[in-house]
C-alpha cells in the first residue's frame, strides 16, 4: 500500500494558477499581483481571474491587490419575482405535502389521459406511458397489504400474498417499550361493512328483523366465491359488499365542535371505555386519536385534497362517540344541550357508516386503495360506538365486517407491524367478550362441525398433532361464528404448559388455542393475561358447540358417541385449567401486596371470579346456589375497585361483565342490592348503556328465579341465557 502511493504521480498544477501560468501549464504559485514563476521565466503575468463569491449587503474593503467578482445574474429581478409568483400559485391549495400526493394520485389513476404531463408546481413524474392505453391487467399485485389477487377472481393463498421479504420482528421487550413512542400520524381504522338500516344498501338477509342476530357465517364457504353469491351467504366470503352509496358531506355546525369533541374523546371517554382502569395509554388514543386529528386537520384548515374514506370514517366515529358521552351524561339543568349532543352523535354516526361502506367498496383494491390500518381503525371505533349506545345489531355486522377485513388484508402478510397487532387485540377483545353473551346462534347449521370431534379422539400421534398445529399456523380464509372447535389430536390445544409458536401466536386472533404466547400485548394494553381472555373464548367455544350438540340430539339426529366424551373430555380439561389460572393470580396476589391494592388488580380479581362463573353457568349448567361463594368473591373485588379509586380519577368505572355475570346468580337480597348499588354507580358516572341493560336483565332474571324456587322443584332454574333467548337480546359489556 505504501509503495503504491509513493509510485503515484503528483499533481503537476494547482487550482487559482494565474492566467499565463494555465495557458502554459506550469504550476503557478499564486503569488499577487504577479507570481514569482511569471517573474523568474521573465514572462508577463496576466493576472488572475475573477472569483466568485456571495454577495453580502455590507460594502467591506477589497483585500489589497485583490478584485471582488461578483455571481452573474441571468434573470432580473422582475423576472424572478414572476417566476415565483408563477411557481406559488401552481402549487395545490399553497400547500407542498398536498402538491406532492396529488402527483403521486394522479400517477395511479388508471383513467388519467395518457398524453400530458404528471405536474403540480416543481413536482413531475415520469409517464411511459403509450399512446396506445393497454387494457387493465386482471390480476393486480399489492405490495403492501393486499393479498395478490384477480378481482373478483380466487385468492391464491397466504405463499402469494406478498413479495415483501420476511423481517424478523423485535423482542418483546422492545415491542412493550415502544407502545407509547409509536409515531401519531398512522394508519387508520376500517371495516364494518353495511349496517342494516342504511337506506340503500344490501344488507345481510338475516339482519332485516329488528332483533334478529342469527347470522349465517357460512361455514362451508370459500373466499373464492365471487361477489355476486353474497345475496345468499353475505358473510361467508372476505369480499366487501357492493352497493351504490352516497355520502353526506359533513356540515359546518358538526365540524365548529370538533376540537372540543376530540379533546373530550381523549380526557374523559378513553379513561371511561377500558375494561379495566389500567390508567397507561391505550390504543386508541396511541392510534385512533392522532389518525382523527390528522384527518381533522386535512379537512378543514390545510384544506388537503383526497383524504381517504376510511381517514373520515375513523374521525367521525370518534366524534360520534365523544358526543354519545355528552348525550349520555348531561348537566342536569341544561336539557336543550342534550338533544344537541345527542343529534351531533347521530349526525356523525350517519357520516362514519357512509364513509366505511364507500372504503370497503372502493378502498380495499385498486389504486384508491386505502391503508390497512386505517380502515381497521375506523372498524373497531364504530363497533365502540355501537356498544356504548346500545345499537347490538349494528356492532354485530361491524365486528363481522372487522373480522373480514383482517382476514382478507390483514392476516395475509408475512410481517404484521407492530400498530396492526395492537388494532387486533382490540378487535379480539371486543369479539371474545361480546361473544361469551351471544346466545342467539341457530345452533342447527353447525351439525357437520361435530362429526371431526369424534374421529379425531382414534389418534395420539403427537408428531400428527404437531404437525396440525404447524398447519394452523396459516391464516385461517372462512370468517369464524364461534360454532365449531378445531379438531387437534390429543386435545393439544388445551395443552397451556407450552408456548405458541410466532406464526401461531399472531394469526389466533380468536384464541383458539390456549397455550402462552410471550409475545402478546394485552397485559400492556388492558392489564389483563391474555390466558384470561383465551379461557373465556374457549368456553363460549366449548358452550356453543355442546348446545349443537343437544339441539341436534332433540332434533334425532344420528350422533357418535364419540363426539360427545370428546367434548366432555375437553370440558374437564378447560374446568382444570380455569381453576389452576385462578388459583395462580391468588398466590400472585399474595406475594405482591402493593399490585393487590389498584383498582385494575381488583378489576382482575372480578373478571377471574365470573370466568369462574361463567364455565360453570355455560358448561356445568350448575345450580345457583352452588354459586353464591364465587358471587361474594366477586362483589367484594367490585367494591375494593370502586373505593381504591380516588375520587377526580377520570378511569373507570371498568367494564359490567363480572357484575353481569356474577348478578345472574345471586339469589340472596344482600348479594342483589349489592350488584345493583355496583351498576347504579356505574351507571351515573359514565351512562353508558351496557349498565341498563345489565340491570334490565338481572331483574328479569331474580323475578323468574324467585318463582322458580316457589312454585316448581323439576325444571332447571332459570338463567339469563333463557332471558336472552326469550327477548332475543344480546348484552353487551367488552
Amino acid at each position: 500500500m505504501a509503495g503504491s502511493k509513493r509510485g503515484r504521480a503528483r499533481r503537476s498544477h494547482v487550482l487559482g494558477g494565474c492566467t499565463t501560468c494555465r495557458r502554459r501549464h506550469v504550476k503557478c504559485d499564486q503569488k499577487r499581483p504577479a507570481c514569482r514563476t511569471c517573474r523568474t521565466l521573465g514572462v508577463p503575468c496576466e493576472g488572475f481571474s475573477d472569483q466568485v463569491l456571495w454577495m453580502r449587503g455590507d460594502e467591506g474593503e477589497v483585500a489589497e491587490g485583490g478584485r471582488r467578482g461578483t455571481r452573474r445574474h441571468l434573470y432580473t429581478e422582475q423576472s424572478r419575482l414572476s417566476m415565483s409568483t408563477a411557481l406559488s400559485k401552481n402549487l395545490l391549495l399553497g400547500s407542498i405535502d398536498a402538491s406532492l400526493a396529488e402527483v403521486d394520485l394522479r400517477s395511479r389513476d388508471p383513467d388519467r389521459e395518457p398524453e400530458g404531463d404528471i405536474a403540480i408546481g416543481p413536482f413531475a413524474v415520469l409517464d411511459f406511458t403509450t399512446t396506445a392505453r393497454q387494457p387493465k391487467a386482471d390480476v393486480v399485485i399489492y405490495q403492501e397489504d393486499e393479498l395478490t389477487s384477480a378481482e373478483p377472481g380466487p385468492v391464491q393463498g397466504p405463499a402469494s400474498s406478498t413479495i415483501e421479504e420476511q423481517i424478523p420482528d423485535p423482542s418483546p421487550a422492545s415491542i412493550i417499550d415502544s407502545l407509547s413512542q409509536m409515531d401519531d400520524f398512522l394508519h387508520w381504522s376500517d371495516l364494518l361493512s353495511f349496517s342494516p338500516d342504511q337506506a340503500g344498501l344490501t344488507t345481510y338477509p338475516t339482519l332485516s328483523m329488528p332483533n334478529d342476530f342469527s347470522i349465517d357465517l357460512g361455514n362451508e364457504m370459500s373466499v373464492f366465491q365471487d361477489v355476486q353469491n353474497t345475496q345468499e351467504e353475505p358473510t361467508g366470503i372476505l369480499n366487501p359488499q357492493q352497493a351504490s352509496i352516497e355520502v353526506v358531506s359533513a356540515t359546518p355546525d358538526i365540524l365548529k365542535d370538533a376540537q372540543f369533541l376530540l379533546r373530550h374523546f381523549q380526557d374523559v371517554v378513553i379513561p371511561q371505555i377500558m375494561a379495566i382502569p389500567f390508567g397507561e395509554k391505550s390504543p386508541w388514543k396511541i392510534l385512533n386519536l392522532p389518525a382523527a386529528v390528522v384527518a381533522f386537520g386535512d379537512t378543514t384548515f390545510l384544506g388537503t385534497s383526497g383524504v381517504s374514506h376510511a381517514r373520515l370514517a375513523n374521525l367521525y366515529g370518534i366524534l360520534a362517540c365523544s358526543a354519545i358521552d355528552l348525550a349520555l351524561k348531561p348537566p342536569t339543568e341544561l336539557v336543550e344541550l342534550t338533544e344537541r349532543w345527542d343529534r351531533i352523535a347521530n349526525q356523525t354516526y350517519q357520516l362514519a357508516k357512509d364513509h366505511i361502506q364507500v372504503s370497503l367498496q372502493q378502498e380495499t383494491h385498486g389504486p384508491n386503495k386505502a391503508k390497512y390500518k386505517d380502515q381497521l381503525m375506523a372498524a373497531n371505533i364504530l363497533t365502540q360506538y355501537a356498544i356504548l349506545s346500545g345499537q347490538q345489531q349494528h356492532a354485530r355486522c361491524f365486528l363481522i365486517d372487522a373480522e373480514r377485513l383482517l382476514r382478507l388484508r390483514g392476516l395475509s402478510k408475512k410481517r404484521i407491524s407492530k400498530k396492526a397487532r395492537l388494532l387486533h387485540h382490540v378487535y379480539t377483545w371486543l369479539r371474545i367478550v361480546g361473544e361469551s353473551t351471544f346466545v342467539l346462534h341457530d345452533y342447527s347449521l353447525s351439525y357437520p362441525c361435530l362429526e371431526p370431534l369424534g374421529q379425531s379422539s382414534r389418534s395420539h400421534t403427537s408428531r400428527e398433532g404437531s404437525s396440525n398445529l404447524a398447519t394452523q399456523a396459516e391464516p385461517n380464509p372462512r370468517l369464524d361464528d364461534f360454532l365449531r372447535l378445531e379438531s387437534q389430536n390429543s386435545d393439544n390445544d388445551l395443552n397451556i404448559d407450552e408456548p405458541k409458536d410466532r406464526g401461531k401466536g399472531f394469526h389466533d386472533i380468536h384464541l383458539h388455542d390456549s397455550r402462552s404466547f410471550p409475545e402478546t400485548l394485552y397485559k400492556q394494553i388492558y392489564g389483563i393475561p391474555e390466558t384470561w381472555l383465551s379461557l373465556v373464548s374457549q368456553t363460549t367455544r366449548l358452550a356453543n358447540v355442546m348446545a349443537t350438540f343437544v339441539v341436534a340430539r332433540n332434533a334425532g339426529k344420528s350422533l357418535r358417541l364419540e363426539a360427545w366424551e370428546t367434548l366432555q373430555r375437553r370440558a374437564f380439561r378447560l374446568e382444570n385449567m380455569i381453576c389452576s389460572f385462578n388459583l395462580g393470580l391468588t398466590k400472585g396476589a399474595q406475594t405482591d401486596p402493593q399490585a393487590k391494592s389498584k383498582p385494575h388488580a381488583f378489576m382482575l380479581d372480578a373478571l377471574n371470579g365470573a370466568l369462574l362463573i361463567f364455565f360453570y353457568r355455560r358448561i356445568r349448567d350448575t345450580h345457583s346456589a352452588v354459586l353464591q361463594g364465587h358471587v361474594d368473591s366477586v362483589i367484594t373485588a367490585l367494591e375494593e375497585c370502586s373505593a381504591s379509586m380516588s375520587k377526580g380519577d377520570p378511569t373507570g368505572p371498568g367494564t359490567a361483565w363480572p357484575a353481569f355475570i356474577a348478578g345472574c346468580e345471586a339469589i340472596t337480597s344482600n348479594r342483589r342490592e349489592a350488584i345493583m348499588r355496583w351498576l347504579d354507580h356505574a351507571s351515573s358516572v359514565s351512562g353508558y348503556a351496557s349498565f341498563d341493560t345489565a340491570r334490565g336483565i338481572l331483574t328479569k332474571v331474580w323475578c323468574r328465579q324467585d318463582e322458580h324456587l316457589l312454585t316448581t322443584r323439576g325444571d332447571p332454574m332459570p338463567s339469563w341465557i333463557d332471558i336472552v333467548k326469550e327477548d332475543q337480546i344480546w348484552p353487551l359489556f367488552c
